[in-house]
């Protein structure tokens, strides 16, 4: 497993302006170094401390996209998140956004992000459209609020109902430097998958970061992120 110091919160914070002045959805970091990044969509919920404490044991550090809707029920998860792991916001209740209101569109963000920053005195500079289908009046938003969108390299298709073994096998597909798997942490069977998925990440001498980890430990460059985002635009909206 990689020995480098962990990145500060300042460099982690200069590593977000800098990819937010690009003003594209990343899809993965850089390919320096064996770090790879876990997220984790709608929560919070029953299922998140029991993730958190898998990536406790093993040392390792998850990016946690949530709702709106769930953070006033779970409250203290949503603050052990904030402090000890990195929150990324998922909108408010997980609607379509192409198919509301440029208004509509606008409140599921900004009223999800205002209430997690309230409740965590944190802010939250992480964004992941419900079904990776972002559109031009979200992405706006985003940017002017110096966020980065956050999509994925691999998705696990948890999210699809599939097994354990599936969702373990196409994440470990993924254990790739600057790699970026979508999970949810909702299901029962990710948990499952997650449980043997870390050990095997250990196995290979990766380790699992945030994303603004991530961002500093395997900087991409901004013709990376350019081309990432253009050979992705036509096939963004996957399903989740």
């Amino acid at each position: 497993m990689p020995t480098d110091l962990m990145p500060t919160a300042e460099q982690q914070q200069e590593a977000l302006y800098r990819v937010a002045r690009v003003g594209v959805p990343i899809y993965r970091a850089g390919n320096q170094k064996p770090y790879v990044a876990l997220t984790f969509d709608d929560g919070p919920g029953p299922n998140t401390v029991k993730v958190m404490n898998e990536m406790r044991k093993y040392g390792f550090h998850a990016t946690f996209f949530t709702n709106g809707k769930n953070v006033d029920r779970w409250r203290d998860t949503l603050k052990r998140e904030a402090s000890q792991q990195a929150l990324g916001d998922h909108t408010w209740s997980h609607r379509y956004l192409p198919g509301l209101s440029a208004s509509a569109q606008i409140q599921e963000v900004a009223r999800s992000v205002g209430r997690s920053e309230q409740i965590t005195h944190k802010a939250v500079r992480l964004f992941r459209p419900p079904y990776g289908a972002g559109t031009s009046v979200v992405s706006n938003w985003v940017n002017q609020h110096n966020m980065v969108e956050v999509l994925w390299t691999q998705d696990s298709r948890d999210s699809l109902g599939a097994p354990w073994t599936e969702i373990l096998s196409r994440s470990e597909q993924y254990i790739t430097p600057g790699a970026i798997i979508l999970l949810h942490e909702n299901r029962g069977q990710t948990v499952k998958a997650v449980n043997r998925l870390l050990p095997e990440i250990r196995r290979r001498g990766f380790k699992a970061v945030t994303i603004p980890q991530l961002l500093v430990l395997n900087p991409p460059s901004e013709a990376q992120l350019r081309s990432d985002a253009g050979a992705r635009a036509g096939t963004r909206a996957g399903k989740k």
